[in-house]
């Protein structure tokens, strides 16, 4: 999945987990540094290190020699990612989604992406592992792995309350610790908006249009069944979540890796749209957010008033 953060992904990503033969990995780009460095658990509540399923997941990856022939290490997967992530290599990635790129941390990270993939697969049971890293350059860097099936569903909110939600702080408890998810100031909400939506329009044009989809946030809370439907008809997917009604869903506990808090919510799940931003955010920053979006606002169907 493909989307800026607070859109929704994590919830819709716990949701396609339920279907049998699918299996949430949760963002797979963050696994060696928040998983594996930081120690972030999962959404067992286990770390990586100890979890039943990334644990081996972890294993087979740095037993198995890369590109190069030498065996990686998290830290050098790490540094791998983190120079694809700077602006002059970003760029060459998403322009590149078709492949054809020698760079040695292209070649490293895109190794590695598709042994992550195929373990966690194998170690969940699972023929679909919903991958949900919301950036476009990981989109594009899947697109690039060979012998993989890949769709993307890029997840739309209104930027008005994506900035607004980012403003909230997000408190968790696992176990005896409780951790805070961070907060963001609105003009770097508004860039990151931005960069994601003008990114995945780039890597659009290298998937073909079979396998992509776009979902707004909105229409998903208003119709979670339906969506969810379309969804799994495009993948090919028999099945369906566990709905209790049109709007509830249950969940069970999952192998999530990284993403939003939501994903250690297990049982009845309510389904429901969260506009506060229409009421609590203030005029001035509507009009801020509306103006320096107007243009993919207009695009993706979104109102200039609340």
């Amino acid at each position: 999945m493909v989307g800026a953060g607070r859109s929704g992904t994590t919830v819709l990503a716990s949701i396609l987990g339920e279907v049998p033969g699918c299996a949430s990995a949760g963002e797979i780009r963050w696994l060696w540094e928040r998983g594996v460095l930081d120690g972030r658990p999962c959404g067992c509540g286990e770390k990586p290190a100890t979890c039943p399923v990334w644990s081996k997941v972890i294993e087979a990856c740095l037993s198995t020699p890369g590109p190069d022939g030498v065996l990686p290490t998290v830290q050098s997967i790490v540094a791998a990612q983190q120079r694809l992530d700077e602006t002059r290599h970003r760029l060459r990635v998403l322009r590149g989604a078709g492949g054809g790129d020698e760079d040695p941390a292209l070649r490293l990270v895109r190794h590695v992406t598709g042994l992550v993939v195929r373990s966690f697969a194998e170690a969940s049971g699972a023929g679909v592992v919903i991958d949900t890293s919301k950036r476009p350059l990981d989109a594009a860097v899947m697109a690039q792995v060979p012998g993989i099936d890949h769709y993307v569903l890029h997840m739309l909110r209104d930027p008005r309350a994506v900035a607004h939600s980012w403003r909230r702080a997000k408190s968790f408890s696992v176990g005896e610790e409780t951790r805070t998810m961070g907060t963001r100031k609105l003009p770097a909400t508004v860039r990151r908006w931005v960069a994601n939506a003008l990114g995945t329009e780039a890597v659009h044009r290298h998937v073909s249009p079979d396998h992509w989809k776009r979902l707004r946030y909105e229409d998903f809370c208003a119709q979670p069944v339906e969506s969810m439907d379309e969804l799994l008809s495009m993948m090919g997917v028999p099945g369906r979540p566990p709905f209790e009604d049109a709007g509830t869903v249950r969940l069970r506990p999952n192998h999530i890796v990284a993403g939003n808090p939501s994903r250690f919510t297990v049982g009845s799940v309510r389904i429901r749209v969260d506009e506060e931003w229409k009421t609590a955010m203030s005029r001035r920053d509507r009009m801020l957010v509306t103006t320096s979006t107007w243009p993919l606002l207009h695009r993706y169907g979104y109102p200039w008033r609340a």
